[in-house]
């Protein structure tokens, strides 16, 4: 292994890169969170928007978003070249089922070898439409976590939200 990917690996698992699926197409109301998401990990979702957040501005990596379960259908690709944020609409395609970010090397042959996706993660938080509300939901089976969903997409404050959850804000 060159001694470039070992670094990118330790800087990579010192960023906070969070990935979003929000309810609005706007990357507005309530999303699930990847949040510190690694790259080459699919963190998988569904949703009409998909925000990348924290990125290093001084990192280049593009990031893409997927269609279809999971990492499967490229619908969206965005570079990242000194911004650290972007948000990926929906117009007029299918819902985003996954999205996964990866470092950009100037060889492109090493580009390639950095862009497979290798694992796929679930959220990790639900965040309220205020923008500022957070539960952690690992650990949460999918049936609990699709109703805390609907119940955060209907743009509740916490007070809306099921008491037994409330023990889970972050």
């Amino acid at each position: 292994m060159r001694a470039s990917h070992v670094l990118l690996g330790l800087v990579a698992s010192a960023a906070a890169i969070d990935v979003e699926f929000h309810s609005g197409s706007d990357c507005g109301g309530g999303a699930t969170i990847c949040t510190g998401l690694e790259p080459n990990a699919c963190c998988t979702g569904n949703s009409p928007s998909v925000a990348y957040r924290y990125v290093p501005r001084e990192w280049t990596l593009n990031a893409e978003g997927y269609s279809g379960g999971g990492c499967y259908t490229i619908v969206w690709r965005t570079e990242f070249r000194g911004q650290d944020y972007a948000c990926m609409g929906i117009a007029s395609r299918e819902y985003y089922s996954g999205s996964y970010y990866w470092f950009v090397n100037r060889r492109r042959a090493e580009e390639a070898s950095n862009r497979n996706c290798t694992q796929s993660v679930k959220p990790d938080t639900l965040l309220l439409a205020d923008g500022v509300t957070k539960y952690d939901i690992v650990g949460l089976d999918d049936a609990k976590v699709e109703e805390l969903v609907a119940i955060a997409n209907t743009g509740v404050g916490p007070e809306g939200m099921p008491e037994e959850i409330q023990a889970l804000r972050k």
